[in-house]
């Protein structure tokens, strides 16, 4: 009886909890429908007011689109003009196009209405971020955009720097590429060019050979300058409307110093230098002028000569 009493009064509980359940997910699902459709009729009137500036914005996006296409393209025939370095053209382009899509964007989207002041702030914060962990590459970027534009230097010129000398083979946006004379390879970060003092030596069309020609006190001086001015008229490398000259430029301790000046073309510099001291060297030893060089007297004594001398005769 008690069990029976029991079993009826839970199942009406049931029943009961059943019905509120299945009311609850009625209401909630009656809520949800009537949020939704809220919302629908709110993004309905937001398109209706906001269609003007839509329309506006996708205008300005097509526009904004073909312009940048106009622009790049009269950059690249303007760095083609200039004879630009390829890759620095192609870095240089692919920035600018970035920079003016990114500007794009931002005005198409205030243009629609959107707050973009949340949105630059954020671009500014990243491009702060990234330029501080970036810094040397940013700055040997710059560098290189620097160099081209300027044109401090060009392929194929001779350049001394720090200490390192090399023909410029490579201009690159992080580097710039020398070869030396034995053919060796050095990479220098550009802003180590535009920081530094760099020696163009290829720059000009006509150089200056400057040579140190030593001499005995003892020779005649008008002589070994006749002679080596003579080795210099009847040189073809030698630009003879120049000032050519040989004169006595230092005197040392064992040695009369010449300064020899020779001009020729810049293509010419290092054959005529290695041919001039040659020349001079053996025209001097012809005419028998004295080139001083240090020179060190050993004296060797015989130890046992010197102990006979020593001792007393019997």
């Amino acid at each position: 009886m008690f069990f029976s009493l029991f079993e009826q009064t839970s199942s009406q509980a049931s029943t009961q909890v059943s019905e509120e359940s299945t009311v609850t997910m009625v209401e909630q699902m009656e809520k949800n429908l009537s949020a939704t459709q809220k919302w629908l009729q709110d993004a309905y009137k937001w398109f209706i007011t906001a269609l003007p500036n839509i329309v506006s914005a996708i205008v300005i996006l097509i526009l904004g689109w073909w312009l940048i296409k106009i622009v790049c393209k009269i950059v690249r025939k303007a760095m083609m003009k200039s004879k630009a370095d390829p890759t620095v053209c192609t870095f240089l382009l692919s920035v600018i196009n970035v920079a003016l899509k990114i500007i794009l964007v931002i005005c198409v989207i205030s243009t629609m209405g959107f707050d973009v002041t949340t949105l630059i702030t954020t671009i500014g914060a990243a491009a702060v971020t990234v330029g501080l962990a970036l810094k040397d590459s940013l700055a040997n970027v710059a560098s290189g955009t620097l160099i081209i534009l300027n044109k401090r230097f060009k392929i194929g010129d001779y350049l001394e720097t720090e200490g390192l000398k090399g023909k410029v083979v490579k201009i690159d946006m992080m580097y710039t590429t020398l070869c030396t004379y034995d053919n060796k390879e050095i990479l220098i970060p550009n802003s180590r060019l535009t920081n530094n003092n760099v020696t163009n030596y290829f720059v000009m069309n006509e150089r200056r050979i400057d040579l140190i020609v030593p001499i005995a006190y003892s020779e005649d001086i008008a002589e070994a300058r006749k002679v080596i001015m003579e080795l210099i008229h009847n040189n073809d490398m030698v630009i003879q409307d120049k000032y050519n000259r040989v004169a006595v430029q230092t005197l040392n301790e064992s040695s009369v110093d010449l300064s020899v000046w020779i001009w020729c073309h810049s293509e010419d510099y290092w054959p005529l230098m290695e041919e001039m001291q040659e020349s001079i060297k053996n025209s001097l030893d012809a005419h028998h002028i004295q080139i001083p060089f240090n020179q060190l007297d050993v004296h060797i004594i015989d130890n046992a000569n010197k102990k006979a001398l020593k001792e007393p005769n019997a």
